[in-house]
């Protein structure tokens, strides 16, 4: 039997048919994968596997690792902390945009730290939920005015 889908577009993250992107990553040793996942994170997270191996336990593997789901990261090392942190920690701040967290979602965002970062150092996450697309609106009324209160006239 013929394979319908030729060779070169199996092995393109953002060609691959949706049905073969598990082994994809599995091919490309993607460390942490989640069916669940949009099409387009999957395809994010499998393209950006082999920078991320081949950069592994630095801060730009961290960054890179957390941009493929769509979280923006502050870093902080322990020499930039003012005071200096303890020796071999860094801070992690988590942005995710325009969307909630919940418990699983966090423990994720911890197993991709997990895996790119480097095995000595230990960390602090904080996460920080940005909503760019609510629509604030704002309204005021002002009530201006006296109470008075009218008696009858008392003529003695």
């Amino acid at each position: 039997a013929a394979i319908p889908v030729p060779i070169e577009t199996i092995w393109n993250p953002y060609q691959c048919p949706v049905p073969l992107l598990p082994y994809l990553a599995w091919a490309v040793s993607v460390d942490h994968w989640q069916a669940s996942w949009p099409e387009r994170i999957k395809r994010q997270v499998i393209a950006k596997s082999l920078e991320v191996h081949e950069i592994k336990g630095t801060r730009q593997a961290l960054e890179k690792a957390l941009s493929a789901i769509d979280i923006d990261t502050d870093i902080t090392e322990w020499f930039e902390m003012n005071p200096p942190g303890k020796r071999g920690t860094f801070q992690i701040t988590a942005n995710v945009t325009n969307r909630g967290l919940n418990e699983g979602e966090h423990k994720h965002i911890q197993t991709v730290i997990n895996t790119a970062k480097n095995v000595r150092s230990h960390y602090n996450l904080k996460v920080k939920i940005i909503n760019k697309s609510s629509k604030s609106s704002f309204a005021t009324a002002i009530r201006q005015g006296c109470h008075s209160t009218l008696y009858p006239l008392e003529t003695n």
